[in-house]
């Protein structure tokens, strides 16, 4: 609690208001007394009932003494101190000093001030600090609440409690605006609230009727005020405007846990006024289907800033650095990551009553038309500079002088990015010779000139470069600490880093100044002066709920790529000790990728340092849940990490640790495949398995040629996928994994259906031991698979439900999502839909949110497949909609093939006899594959029955050329395994 009279010391107040914030301490305050007399001291003691700690400040009044429950006739301050001592709080005494600067008013005359001296000197007896200046106290307070502070060096996310509708969420506080009010952008806060009050809207000759607008991006470069517009339209402008409100809420994807997943799960919470725990529980499909429901029900308002973070040219861990110039030319890299994200934006265009705000560097590629104009109900607002008024404006809020002429002559130079005008004033305005005198400034700079660059991010970086150099050193440092991180910074962190014993020194060898423990200050109050001369200088944004700190990141590009490679290291090196020195979290315990957070910045640290062979080391020991063996699969993460890695990286690391590379590196490809990246999958499959068969290695050959036969199946590389299973063979014979093998063997010729896949599945599931649960799940997953294609639909769902009985173990959550899909799948086919439908939605959940797109596309297929039995069309489209991108991506050809099959029936059932053509002729040159024998069957001969129904003729392909293929090996087989598909063989199968 803060504890003194109010009226003369509203500065000094505000001041240790942000030193509690600092100190990640809530301050307690009572600015005003209440409006009764009788109720000034029950609420005071109130409030120092509730505190932890008691901060008294006192000056030179006694302060307000109030008639009603007052016997002693003292004031609420002595009032408050005297209930502190009763509690045995900590007390902490702040006196101004004789020295502080005081105005007549504020120094107590009469009974008051004989009152005050007793007071004062009551309290001076226990001991208190002398304060000369509002800023003095600030640093005496932050360095005596430093030893009360309970640091928690482990905690790196935020999460804000959701608040119940109407009142609005603020899941993620926007913290870089500098200015504490957004100057300009009139013309463009009239748009977005002409958008939210039914106006027509016009922009660059593109027109939109009044109410047809569901989407509203605003466009920009980093740094342009995109986020700030919006902050300042969602805090002010949209409350008044938008009415009726059911609620508003605000998300930024720039925070570390702000996934598209969280965001589905934490708005449904908000909008359904339901708890966030009973929403997990609700599969992942049915969540996105009724957030959508409740904004198409209701008026709410949603802002979704930073999206470009989960678009796939930001979704990396250097995202901070990216240059958005560049990437915005290619439309692939404005897809969303996760390709439900890009359909749900396309589904939000369909809600009658919400209304939805994004703020993004790049446009979403999703919710453009093949022209690249904005799809029917989005409306897209590019925003650029400031006109000359609001530039020359905003320069002034900073204290700043200079000509308008000369001011906008330099401002043009940048297109007057507000970010710059911004930095560059707190530069000017630091300027100890003459601070906030442009014209001095730039004679003692006569250097600085950012016209002569014919590229505005050459300009740009020339700006901020000079802003930068005008600092302190030990500003300079701290700047590029935070910068270094991944994710904003908590003050607990940086006290740890920046913050030791001793005194400082002058270091002669490095000219730095350092104290005794090599830290950059002896005392938290000069880290706080570093902090908020940061912000004042617009470098540095500080999250006062969360007491996190950030840099905008086109300051954080510039101040990091601006470093030498020894200053790199050696930030890189203070953070690498800070990381290894936390304790580590037991694996038993981890829950979700977050609890990772330490060592996952301890890994990118020695990215940093380039200590490739250590970093593949934290890979393989601290992340291991990522990688799915501990339970907590997380591929997408594994690829994020293992592509941070450069190709002469994974040179260090083969040759220090060649079988820890060729199991990291087998990890990755597997996680591409996973991921739905079979492309990348395939090649790296190839380079590992040649690799190891160079080697002569064969035990590595027999891992990496099962796993690049998988991929080669899921690609439609049907010939190849059985070589390398056949290549595999051998060595897994001489390493008993011969079931493994003869597994992957089998899932390439139950895809061609080759007379012999029944014996090599029972070759194959005889071979496997009772307690390889992994192999025993995959065989009966791949014989209840065959089966289903077979069309035994029973027989599919006995061995399905024996894959779930085994159970998951040790790396088996994908397989596990397979027999359940599997099971599902039976289900439909026997006719069972309504418990097909729930299980199929449940295996869809999982799958997404595992990211495992091999799984998600044969669920949506038989989603739509249900809706088409149940002549329900439209359902059925919408859910095939789903498919074409992911399976685009991958690519997937036999899964493509499966879904043209249904949209053939879908055009066929709505008397679109050209469209049932066309997709069942996609279908049969996508089943084609290499063509037969290496075809996908089931596929193909779907393909060719509809075309019959349709009266069209097969497609001309070329076919299967054994001239460009080596002959496949034989597979010998034991005489034991050997029948013939039909009923005797099921029957056996099924012993």
């Amino acid at each position: 609690m803060i504890s003194s009279t109010v009226r003369d010391l509203p500065e000094h107040r505000k001041e240790v208001m942000d030193a509690c914030l600092r100190q990640g301490m809530f301050p307690i305050m009572m600015e005003h007394l209440p409006a009764s007399d009788d109720e000034a001291v029950p609420a005071s003691l109130k409030m120092v009932d509730e505190a932890d700690i008691y901060l008294l400040i006192l000056a030179h009044r006694y302060g307000y003494v109030p008639a009603a429950n007052n016997p002693e006739h003292i004031s609420v301050t002595e009032h408050e101190y005297n209930r502190a001592g009763e509690r045995k709080l900590p007390i902490l005494s702040f006196a101004m000093h004789k020295d502080h600067p005081l105005k007549a008013e504020d120094v107590e005359k009469g009974e008051g001030a004989i009152k005050l001296e007793a007071f004062r000197n009551r309290v001076l007896v226990k001991g208190a600090n002398f304060f000369t200046s509002p800023a003095g106290l600030r640093a005496d307070v932050i360095n005596s609440l430093s030893h009360h502070r309970k640091s928690d060096l482990t905690a790196f996310h935020f999460v804000s409690d959701i608040p119940k509708t109407p009142d609005e969420f603020v899941a993620h506080p926007y913290i870089l605006l500098q200015t504490h009010t957004l100057i300009g952008r009139q013309w463009e806060l009239k748009l977005l609230t002409d958008w939210i009050t039914g106006k027509d809207l016009e922009l660059d000759g593109y027109k939109a009727p009044a109410d047809s607008v569901r989407i509203m991006s605003v466009v920009a470069m980093g740094g342009m005020g995109k986020s700030a517009l919006t902050w300042k339209w969602f805090k002010e402008v949209a409350p008044e405007e938008m009415k009726p409100l059911a609620g508003r809420m605000w998300w930024s994807f720039y925070e570390s846990d702000a996934t598209f997943e969280n965001f589905i799960s934490r708005a449904l919470a908000y909008v359904s006024r339901r708890r966030l725990d009973e929403v997990k529980q609700i599969p992942t499909p049915e969540r996105e289907s009724e957030l959508l429901s409740a904004l198409d029900h209701e008026p709410f308002l949603l802002v979704l800033d930073g999206l470009e973070r989960i678009l796939i040219a930001y979704a990396r861990i250097d995202a901070s650095r990216v240059d958005d110039s560049e990437v915005g030319k290619d439309k692939r890299l404005r897809k969303t990551v996760d390709p439900k994200a890009g359909s749900f934006l396309k589904k939000l265009l369909g809600v009658k009553h919400s209304r939805i705000l994004l703020s993004s560097r790049l446009y979403p590629a999703e919710l453009e038309r093949f022209g690249g104009d904005p799809s029917p109900g989005a409306f897209t607002l590019r925003i650029e500079g400031l006109t000359d008024e609001d530039a020359v404006d905003l320069w002034r809020a900073f204290d700043a002088s200079g000509s308008r002429d000369k001011l906008l002559a330099v401002f043009k130079s940048f297109s007057k990015h507000p970010l710059l005008i911004q930095v560059l004033a707190g530069e000017v305005k630091s300027y100890r010779k003459a601070p906030g005198d442009f014209d001095a400034w730039r004679k003692a700079n006569p250097q600085f000139d950012p016209s002569r660059f014919s590229k505005i991010r050459d300009a740009m970086g020339h700006v901020l470069e000079f802003a930068l150099r005008g600092l302190k050193w030990e500003l300079r440092r701290t700047l590029q600490v935070i910068a270094a991180f991944r994710m904003p910074t908590t003050y607990d962190t940086l006290t740890s880093i920046l913050v030791g014993k001793g005194k400082t020194r002058y270091e002669l060898k490095t000219g730095k100044l350092l104290t005794e423990e090599g830290k950059l200050f002896s005392h938290e109050k000069d880290l706080d002066g570093a902090l908020s001369e940061l912000e004042d200088r617009g470098l540095l944004g500080w999250d006062k709920r969360a007491n996190r700190y950030d840099l905008h990141p086109i300051v954080r590009s510039v101040a990091w790529q601006g470093l030498r490679r020894d200053t790199r290291y050696d930030i890189y090196t203070i953070l690498r000790s800070h990381f290894e020195a936390l304790p580590r979290i037991a694996d038993k315990d981890i829950r979700s990728v977050e609890d990772l957070t330490s060592s996952i910045e301890l890994y990118s640290t020695l990215i940093g340092l380039e200590k490739y062979p250590d970093a593949a080391i934290v890979f393989a020991n601290r992340l291991k849940p990522l990688q799915g063996f501990l339970g907590l699969s997380a591929d997408k993460n594994v690829v994020e990490l293992l592509e941070a890695i450069p190709p002469p990286g994974w040179s260090k690391i083969q040759n220090e640790n060649p079988a820890g590379a060729a199991i990291t590196l087998v990890v990755l490809g597997v996680s591409y495949r996973y991921v739905g990246l079979i492309s990348r999958a395939v090649a790296l499959g190839l380079h590992q398995a040649r690799f190891f068969e160079a080697m002569n290695d064969e035990p590595g050959l027999a891992v990496a040629a099962t796993f690049l036969s998988q991929a080669l199946c899921l690609s439609g590389a049907l010939y190849d996928c059985e070589l390398w299973a056949l290549r595999a063979l051998t060595p897994a014979r001489k390493e008993g994994v011969e079931s493994f093998a003869l597994f992957c063997l089998a899932l390439g010729q139950s895809v061609r259906n080759v007379p012999q896949v029944a014996s090599v599945l029972e070759r194959s599931r005889r071979l496997t031991v009772a307690h390889d649960l992994k192999a025993r799940r995959l065989i009966n997953v791949t014989i209840s698979q065959y089966f289903l294609r077979l069309g035994n639909v029973a027989s599919a769902l006995s061995f399905a439900e024996r894959a779930i009985q085994i159970g998951t173990g040790p790396g088996g959550e994908h397989d596990l999502v397979a027999a359940y899909r599997l099971a599902a799948e039976a289900k439909l086919g026997l006719g069972e839909l309504r418990e097909a439908e729930e299980q199929l939605h449940s295996v869809l959940a999982k799958a997404r949110e595992l990211s495992l797109v091999e799984e998600e596309l044969p669920a949506v297929c038989a989603l739509a497949d249900l809706r088409l039995r149940a002549r329900d069309l439209k359902a059925a489209r919408v859910f095939l909609d789903d498919v074409w991108e992911m399976a685009d991506r991958g690519p997937y050809p036999i899964f493509q093939a499966d879904a043209f099959n249904i949209l053939a029936q879908v055009e066929a059932g709505e008397g679109n006899t050209s469209g049932g053509i066309e997709a069942a002729t996609r279908a049969y040159r996508l089943a084609w594959c290499d063509g037969p024998p290496f075809a996908y069957h089931w596929g193909l001969e779907n393909a060719k029955k509809h075309l019959r129904e349709l009266g069209a003729p097969e497609p001309e392909m070329p076919p299967f050329d054994e001239s460009k293929f080596e002959p496949l090996p034989e597979v010998e087989i034991d005489p034991e395994d050997e029948f013939h598909v039909g009923n005797s063989s099921e029957a056996d199968l099924l012993k």
